[in-house]
């Protein structure tokens, strides 16, 4: 999942786009123990730069929080060191980026991961994915699905931003283009109606419309102008084994669920930036029902085989062109036997067991499958390689496979916008 993104140089230039830019105080008080691990050549020895770009990373009330932070802490956890405090420093974001490049055993959170920067830095990651949108008042019920439509709005960026340039690239007239300090300022000009519309990072502009009105989804995306992945960067004289060691404990905050059936992940995003939804799924209810239906098809023929081949991943149990589209499977006591997308998972027992929201979904998808044979349940999830939380709604069917056991046989979609408001 690689996307179209700016060039590196626009991004020093605009020092606030895709995760870089805004700058902030020099120093930073101790951030709070944590624990990583140790790994050969020098982990004890990492020192972390950052900039502040809330939700990811920022200081509130003298204390270094976000999205990145807080999978930093997880992951030093997850490898059983500690890292003692002062080891992160918060700098501007140029001071933050040449640190990475000139000094050793340095790891700079976060930085968007560029084919110009490929070579620079050793990655690992992802932590989510930045989106520059055009954001609108939800309820406005403005539409933009070409640069066209843009036209004739008063459109808020924040001075210096590299959005001013991607709008007039666009042919947005720079009349009706207003620039402003920061995100607060944009969102108080759209509640005055001073300005139509402001553009800015999704992650980051969902957090500032919380603080601003109680509501993380006050505002919508309406218009995407890039996207990019986001990323730990490690000096490149950091041992591969200790890269290595940190992307696996990321990789275990990702994918494994604590005893409650969450991942650590979930619980960080969603303590930051709340559920949101998707404007455009990337996955239609005909895609999931049509795969449920044909996992059901395989499973009588041959439940021992489908299940082996759901849990390598085979196309079309996790769809290759589209990794949002993917099917799993529980038997009636509520234990995973297939899972495409996590095969981690299988043997786990998720009776009880709930999102990160406090809904018992599974549950209730076993319930009705007993009584119904089919349905649709609503939940909470993440989209692979994404930032977020999402509104999710699983469909589902009750089958016998050829082994004359009961198995129900699952897919979900991310719901539209539209359906949730």
């Amino acid at each position: 999942m690689k996307r179209t993104i700016i060039v590196f140089l626009l991004v020093l230039a605009a020092c606030a786009t895709l995760f870089s830019g805004c700058t902030t105080p020099s120093s930073l008080p101790e951030s709070p123990g944590a624990t990583v691990a140790a790994s050969p050549g020098g982990a004890d020895e990492l020192k972390f730069v950052t900039e502040e770009y809330p939700p990811f990373n920022y200081v509130e009330n003298g204390t270094l929080e976000g999205i990145s932070v807080d999978l930093l802490a997880g992951a030093y956890r997850e490898m059983n060191r500690t890292l003692a405090p002062g080891r992160i420093r918060m700098l501007p974001w140029a001071e933050a980026y040449q640190a990475g490049l000139d000094e050793n055993d340095t790891v700079i959170l976060a930085v968007t991961r560029l084919p110009e920067r490929e070579a620079l830095f050793k990655w690992a990651g992802p932590i989510g994915s930045l989106h520059q949108v055009v954001f609108a008042v939800r309820g406005d019920h403005i539409v933009i699905n070409t640069p066209g439509d843009l036209d004739g709005y008063r459109i808020g960026v924040v001075k210096d931003d590299a959005a001013l340039l991607q709008l007039e690239d666009l042919g947005v007239n720079r009349s009706h283009i207003v620039t402003m300090d920061n995100a607060p300022e944009l969102i108080s000009a759209v509640q005055n109606r001073s300005i139509d519309l402001w553009v800015y990072g999704q992650a980051a502009g969902r957090y500032f419309a919380g603080k601003a009105t109680g509501d993380p989804g006050y505002f919508e995306a309406v218009y995407t102008l890039d996207s990019a992945d986001i990323y730990y960067a490690f000096n490149r004289n950091t041992p591969d084994e200790t890269v290595g060691a940190f992307q696996a404990a990321l990789d275990a905050l990702r994918n494994e669920p604590d005893s409650e059936g969450i991942t650590a992940y979930q619980r960080i995003v969603y303590r930051y930036v709340g559920v949101t939804c998707v404007d455009r799924p990337p996955v239609t209810a005909d895609q999931v029902t049509s795969l449920v239906n044909f996992t059901a098809a395989e499973m009588e023929k041959d439940a021992p085989g489908t299940i082996a081949r759901i849990n390598t991943g085979e196309h079309p149990f996790w769809d290759k062109n589209n990794r949002a589209l993917y099917v799993f499977v529980y038997d009636t006591n509520e234990t995973i036997v297939a899972e495409a997308d996590n095969p981690r998972l299988v043997g786990v027992n998720m009776r009880g067991k709930t999102d990160v929201a406090g809904t018992p979904f599974r549950d209730r998808i076993t319930e009705k499958a007993l009584t119904e044979g089919t349905g649709w349940v609503d939940y909470i999830w993440v989209i692979p390689e994404e930032s977020g939380v999402y509104y999710k709604s699983a469909y589902f069917r009750l089958i016998q496979g050829s082994d004359s056991k009961p198995y129900i046989v699952i897919s979900g979609m991310y719901t539209p916008c539209s359906s949730v408001r």
